[in-house]
């Protein structure tokens, strides 16, 4: 693992420098992209958002290679599970030139739990810590995902 470029998180309000705005925008845009594909029926599309060694690790399940891949395959096949991801305000800090990680709380909705005229209700609560690295080709990609569901559950 790559040496921290801080030992600690700077000072609320600190403004970050350039890279580390460019790094943040690129890997939220990844954190988007995994929910809204997921959303969209197109689960199996978020392998590409993950190094070619990326984890997936969820509870006592641990997948990839080919079982990341036959894991978001068969979550795509899943049409129970229609409904949406709702990722609240990440946290983001830059460890390195080419690598950060990010805290995501995300609320869960589905259909399914759904009743029309009532406020919607939340299946789960989850918190999710990605680490990323950037790639030769400059693009940002989530090398480990560890996903704790802390209330609710799927």
């Amino acid at each position: 693992m790559s040496a921290l470029l801080e030992t600690t998180d700077p000072k609320p309000g600190t403004e970050p420098d350039l890279a580390e705005l460019r790094a943040r925008a690129a890997c939220m845009d990844v954190i988007d992209a995994f929910f809204r594909w997921v959303d969209d029926g197109e689960a199996e599309r978020t392998v590409e958002l993950f190094t070619p060694n990326g984890e997936l690790v969820m509870d006592q399940a641990h997948f990839t290679g080919t079982a990341l891949t036959a894991a978001m395959r068969a979550r795509q096949d899943a049409t129970s599970k229609s409904g949406v991801h709702v990722p609240a305000a990440s946290s983001f800090r830059l460890l390195a030139p080419g690598e950060a990680e990010t805290h995501t709380s995300l609320h869960l909705y589905r259909d399914a739990d759904q009743q029309d005229g009532h406020p919607p209700v939340a299946r789960a609560v989850t918190q999710i810590k990605d680490r990323f690295v950037r790639g030769e080709d400059g693009r940002w990609r989530i090398a480990r995902r560890v996903v704790n569901v802390v209330a609710g559950g799927e």
